[in-house]
């Protein structure tokens, strides 16, 4: 899978924070290429 980032402000986050479901929850994660991005993973 290609990685693709995008630059979000803080709003923005906490706007994404709310449409996201519990199910998900905002964690930090590296990719191989290894740039440091927040995504949003299974909250398990």
């Amino acid at each position: 899978m290609e990685d693709t980032t995008f630059e979000v402000s803080y709003d923005e986050s906490k706007q994404a924070d709310q449409y996201e479901v519990n199910s998900y929850k905002r964690t930090e994660a590296t990719f191989r290429s290894g740039t440091t991005a927040w995504i949003y993973a299974a909250a398990d």
